[in-house]
């Protein structure tokens, strides 16, 4: 027997990790309360990760970069500054250049990679990379599962973004 999960389950959970109800995760449990619990529970499990805050957010802040979500970039920008990255390390994530960072350059790199993998632009650059950065496939896989989680909520974001514009437009 399936157990449903309310909204309000999803609204403590979220109260439990953030703090808040951040208007994402409202937006999600209006339309999809399995798609804002997925979500949830994802980035808790992903904040266990053997990486750092800082490296996820940075990671996050590279995603929500190539899906062009301007709400995610914003608050991953402030939580990586929070975490003492630099204003131009922060704008060289968002811009796609290196920051002065080497660690978080080679993850940055990778997430870039994983992202656009399975097309021809980075296909066979991805597994030499892996291996002469000596990235751990621990570290891949986590990487994966940040782009996974990221990519619902840039889009969830970018939808309800288009949906406002139009709604703008028709009055």
């Amino acid at each position: 027997m399936k157990t449903q999960i309310t909204k309000e389950e999803v609204y403590s959970l979220s109260n439990e990790s953030y703090g808040v109800v951040p208007g994402v995760i409202k937006e999600m449990a209006e339309r999809s309360v399995p798609l804002s619990y997925l979500y949830l529970i994802g980035t808790q499990t992903m904040e266990k990760s053997s990486l750092t805050d800082l490296e996820i957010n940075a990671i996050e802040l590279k995603i929500s970069a190539l899906n062009k979500c301007d709400s995610c970039m914003k608050g991953h920008s402030y939580l990586v500054k929070k975490a003492g990255l630099s204003d131009a390390d922060t704008q060289a994530i968002i811009k796609h250049d290196n920051t002065s960072n080497s660690r978080l350059n080679t993850l940055l790199q990778a997430a870039e990679y994983i992202y656009y993998s399975g097309s021809d632009r980075y296909s066979d650059l991805v597994l030499d990379f892996f291996e002469d950065q000596d990235v751990p496939e621990q570290e891949i896989f986590e990487i994966i599962g940040l782009i996974a989680l990221k990519t619902i909520s840039n889009y969830v974001n970018n939808y309800m973004a288009s949906v406002k514009i139009k709604k703008q437009a028709v009055r």
